[in-house]
């Protein structure tokens, strides 16, 4: 049975698993859900049509599934989906979705500090990190595993992919591929990110098929197409290779630059 103090205002139609605890002053509007073993602590907010899964932290003045901040918003039903084991720090803000029916989703195992922004339709794997300030304009997509320091800007519809680092206070408006370390304020793509390799038991192998990779794309100085070329023909076709690729390839607004011929994409 959900924990509620008396002071909290729950929606009788916001369904609680067993063991949610709601705290003081807590707000949780119509067509809720949440999951066994969450927690809302004092003063948070879960707007309406969010569904959150099991054993989330939510800290106070954090707001999750608030209305989006977009002038075309005409309140629509659009949805917040949050996955389990996620931590939302002092004064996150999670927006819904704008249009009818589209979703603002957050993965698994993410951990958000204080005032980390993600706006409407968002798209955050699992287990991302986004440290104190870290802002998400509309339509980002963020892979699993990426890291985005302290303070940065992610431009509207750009994409950070998998085990991804965005050094502190960057602001992109192009995409950051997979397993690059990249710097929005000094020169773009700075490095790959070994150290996340590492530790997450990547073969010696792969770390050294990404290196090329980052070698050949961001430390060449070539286009586009001919970097992928080379990779094509320099680098054995792993999986981790593939998926850069199929990132750069797939992407709409371009690539980082590199950091000492840099090129965009």
């Amino acid at each position: 049975m959900a924990q509620i103090h008396p002071t909290a205002v729950v929606d009788p139609s916001a369904k609680l698993a067993d063991n949610v605890v709601i705290g003081p002053h807590c707000v949780v509007e119509h067509d809720v859900e949440i999951g066994a073993g969450t927690r809302l602590m004092a003063n948070s907010f879960v707007g309406c049509y969010t569904t959150m899964g099991e054993n989330n932290l939510v800290y106070p003045f954090a707001s999750i599934g608030s209305d989006p901040e977009d002038y075309g918003f005409d309140g629509s039903v659009s949805y917040t989906k949050i996955g389990s084991n996620n931590r939302f720090r002092e004064g996150v803000t999670v927006n819904r979705a704008t249009h009818e029916g589209a979703e603002t989703v957050i993965g698994d195992g993410c951990f958000l500090m204080a005032n980390a922004h993600v706006a409407h339709n968002c798209k955050v794997g699992n287990n991302v990190i986004m440290v104190v300030g870290a802002t998400l304009g509309g339509y980002v997509e963020v892979g699993d595993k990426a890291l985005l320091s302290g303070l940065i800007a992610v431009h509207q519809f750009c994409r950070v992919g998998r085990m991804a680092v965005l050094s502190g206070v960057s602001a992109i408006s192009v995409d950051l591929p997979p397993f690059m370390i990249g710097d929005g304020r000094n020169g773009g793509v700075r490095g790959f990110n070994i150290v996340g390799l590492r530790r997450n038991g990547f073969s010696h192998e792969t770390i050294h098929a990404i290196k090329k990779v980052y070698d050949i794309f961001f430390r060449q100085g070539l286009n586009t197409t001919n970097a992928i070329e080379r990779t094509l023909a320099e680098v054995p076709q792993l999986p981790e290779v593939v998926e850069f690729l199929d990132f750069v390839r797939s992407s709409k607004r371009g690539i980082l630059t590199g950091d000492r011929h840099g090129r965009r994409a």
